[in-house]
């Protein structure tokens, strides 16, 4: 005798299969933290609208959030010019591979930091592509962004545009370095994790700080900082420090890790650096919510080749990890691990 199939025993599982459908394997976070030895090789960006493409990997950062504002550095004299300002694009690719082209930004000119050699243009988005997901469960996963930033009462002070946020993610797609940014002068010293920054050629390097916070002040301040990269193995106590930015002054030994001076400056800096580089601020540059710093690299020492912490769009991990559902489960649980020291 066959035996009818329960309605109600079969909702559950439809529900399961349309979000499986609309939302992928798994609820993606914003921002996944990754373990990725320097120079990171998986993504290379590319500049559109000047002729051949240009590698502009090492020649990029963010330079705020709201608006959100990118920059990119050309030797003097190399700059775009007149209405192809408005023409170019970022394309953010695979280095190796297929070298797909994972997400891109049009850019619009806003205007231009000049400095010995070299031009910094900065741009805000013209529009954004994002294509590490497929098409429905890009848009799912927008309008679950959209309705949890409607929900949640904002209390960063950073009101982006849908566009603006849409782009940031894409920039996303290139793995940000988390950096411990250390500054000291006879007023005192601090410690705060970073990861708004990119190398500019030339010897220089561009990083960006909330204005509304003290971390930006204490840098314009003293116009030094010393940057260590962190070890993948130490990533939650980078993050613990970011109430650092909100403080005036650190005591150095209370820190729950030893210290060595930096070789330039003599600025404390962790024992457990992977890279430390010393900057001299060249140009302090206010835009919007953040303050954006273009410095010179006086010193750079490497100490060890081991993974450094790096955060990536949810997007991009979801993708790096396609067709491999239980990773990317267990890349969740490994990226709270690295946020919070323990397993939830």
């Amino acid at each position: 005798m066959c035996q009818q199939s329960n309605p109600m025993s079969i909702l559950p599982k439809t529900r399961r299969a349309l979000k499986h459908l609309v939302f992928g394997e798994t609820a993606l976070p914003e921002e996944f933290t990754v373990g990725i030895v320097e120079p990171q090789t998986e993504i290379a960006l590319w500049l559109h609208g000047m002729g051949t493409p240009i590698d502009v990997t090492c020649r990029f950062s963010t330079a705020c959030s709201d608006p959100f504002v990118l920059c990119l550095s050309f030797a003097e004299g190399r700059a775009p010019a007149g209405k192809d300002r408005d023409r170019l694009s970022l394309k953010f690719c695979e280095r190796s591979g297929q070298k797909r082209v994972l997400g891109e930004i049009g850019l619009t000119w806003k205007e231009t930091i000049t400095a010995a050699g070299s031009e910094f243009f900065l741009f805000v988005p013209r529009n954004a592509r994002n294509y590490c997901l497929p098409k429905l469960q890009l848009y799912a996963q927008y309008a679950l962004h959209a309705y949890k930033q409607w929900k949640t009462v904002n209390t960063s002070g950073v009101t982006m545009s849908f566009l603006h946020r849409r782009a940031a993610m894409v920039s996303f797609i290139l793995p940000h370095p988390v950096m411990l940014g250390s500054i000291q002068d006879e007023l005192g010293g601090n410690i705060f994790p970073m990861n708004i920054m990119g190398d500019l050629g030339n010897g220089r390097f561009g990083f960006a700080l909330k204005d509304s916070r003290r971390a930006a002040h204490l840098v314009e301040r003293t116009g030094r900082i010393a940057l260590s990269s962190v070890p993948l193995s130490h990533s939650s106590v980078a993050f613990k420090f970011a109430a650092h930015h909100f403080k005036q002054s650190v005591d150095w030994n209370e820190l729950p890790f030893a210290t060595k001076p930096s070789s330039t400056f003599h600025i404390p800096v962790p024992v457990f650096a992977l890279r430390v580089r010393e900057l001299e601020v060249e140009k302090i540059h206010k835009i919007g919510s953040h303050t954006f710093f273009v410095a010179r690299i006086l010193s750079d020492e490497r100490f060890s080749e081991a993974p450094g912490l790096n955060v990536i769009h949810g997007y991009y991990q979801a993708w790096r990890l396609r067709g491999r559902p239980a990773d990317l489960k267990a890349s969740r649980a490994e990226d709270g691990f690295n946020k919070r020291g323990h397993y939830e």
